[in-house]
């Protein structure tokens, strides 16, 4: 018998147990798994016979055990998980509920009661490992022959191979029942809270994060939990669908109200930057925008179209100036006398208009809110006068900078 055949016959025996799991029909699992490994064993021994006659009897013994260690194991975790058991009907709380404890048993809705792995591991052990039994009886057996008679080496091989196949399958049983003791650990976990950090279900199992959450991922594969997530960072294992979509609401806020921070402290960044870069000019600017508001108030305020014409071009003209100190900073020392006279003298008088135009009309109060329009119209003048000189001044630089330019080309005789 070849490698093949053994390879088969575990295929066919995981093919089982699958089937098993998946109908939840068990009633013939343990007699198919014992026929199937009675009749690959046998079919070695007859091989195995006719070069080793004494091995035979005894190898055959052990296969009948070993059949029916198996029926006895898939028996018993057949009705370890069948509904409406004795275990379970003997409950001391069956017909006390009010003395069950709260979570006791965890949510169906959202764990396996019985988890991928839970049948299939006892049964790939317990075959697995049998066999490795039997098949390691008739290694040491045809081992002796091979020594003391010198006989062929045929069955040393085939019950190698048959020992090493059948370690594998047990070997994936255990992995299997580990498979399962984690989920057994991560829901007792996580069943009260429906969340848990993946740092202390790692501490709870001695494995690394990273293990934790491939673990996690595949069992949610799996099905094993029905609703279960991980959050963004994978850093936590949530169990239903409705907290984690309340997870989902709370990080979406959290990113908006950390993106909104981040707009804050970059506008706040660059405000610093600008006082930086503008140096002193910056509280003159400052001061001067506050003049501005102050002139749209009044501006606002006041109903009359004629006033409310010299207000806009009084609001222009300031706003320009403060506009040119800005891009020059330098120029903020020629702006002194503005701040300390001009527009403070401004400010006076346009709330004095803003004031009188509430009161009556009197011929004292038309006469002076007159006086006040011509005074605005006089500020005007100047303040266009000096946003003329700041242009002027930029305007004999640049001449001056075009006159050194044409002397230079005309030496260097390109002119």
């Amino acid at each position: 018998m070849d490698r093949n055949e053994w390879q088969r016959t575990g295929e066919d025996i995981r093919d089982q147990v699958q089937r098993a799991v998946e109908t939840g029909n068990f009633t013939n699992l343990g007699k198919n798994i014992s026929d199937t490994v009675n009749e690959t064993l046998n079919h070695t021994v007859r091989e195995m016979n006719r070069t080793v006659g004494t091995v035979g009897e005894s190898v055959n013994r052990t296969v009948e055990v070993v059949g029916e260690s198996i029926s006895r194991a898939v028996n018993d975790v057949t009705q370890s998980f069948a509904p409406n058991t004795s275990e379970r009907t003997a409950s001391p709380y069956a017909n006390r509920p009010q003395y069950r404890r709260p979570n006791s048993r965890p949510d169906t809705r959202l764990f396996d009661p019985t988890p991928k792995g839970s049948v299939a591991c006892v049964v790939y052990r317990a075959t697995g490992y049998g066999i490795m039994g039997v098949s390691l009886l008739a290694l040491i057996g045809a081992v002796g022959e091979l020594a003391m008679y010198a006989a062929s080496a045929v069955p040393v091989v085939m019950s190698a191979v048959a020992a090493a196949a059948a370690f594998g399958l047990g070997l994936h049983g255990s992995k299997l029942a580990g498979q399962v003791k984690r989920y057994k650990r991560y829901v007792d976990m996580v069943k009260d809270k429906l969340y848990c950090s993946v740092h202390d279900m790692a501490e709870r199992t001695g494995k690394s994060e990273k293990f934790v959450v491939k673990d996690i991922k595949k069992m949610i594969r799996l099905g094993m939990f029905k609703q279960a997530h991980l959050d963004q960072k994978e850093t936590c294992l949530i169990a239903s669908d409705e907290m984690y979509n309340q997870y989902l609401l709370t990080q979406k806020d959290y990113e908006e109200q950390q993106k909104k921070l981040e707009i804050e402290k970059l506008a706040d960044e660059r405000k610093k930057q600008e006082r930086e870069r503008l140096g002193e000019a910056a509280e003159v600017i400052e001061e001067g925008k506050g003049y501005v508001r102050l002139i749209r108030q009044c501006n606002d305020e006041i109903p009359g179209e004629e006033m409310s014409d010299k207000l806009d071009r009084l609001e222009n003209l300031v706003t320009k100036i403060f506009d040119r100190v800005e891009e020059e900073p330098e120029l903020a020392t020629e702006l002194r006398k503005m701040l300390s006279f001009y527009l403070p003298t401004t400010k006076k008088l346009l709330e004095a208009y803003r004031d009188l135009d509430k009161q009556p009309d009197l011929s004292n109060v038309a006469q002076t809110k007159r006086e006040i329009e011509t005074a605005v119209d006089n500020i005007n003048e100047a303040f266009e006068k000096f946003l003329d000189e700041l242009f002027r001044e930029k305007a004999w630089d640049i001449q001056s900078d075009i006159s050194v330019l044409h002397t230079i080309l005309k030496q260097d005789g390109y002119l």
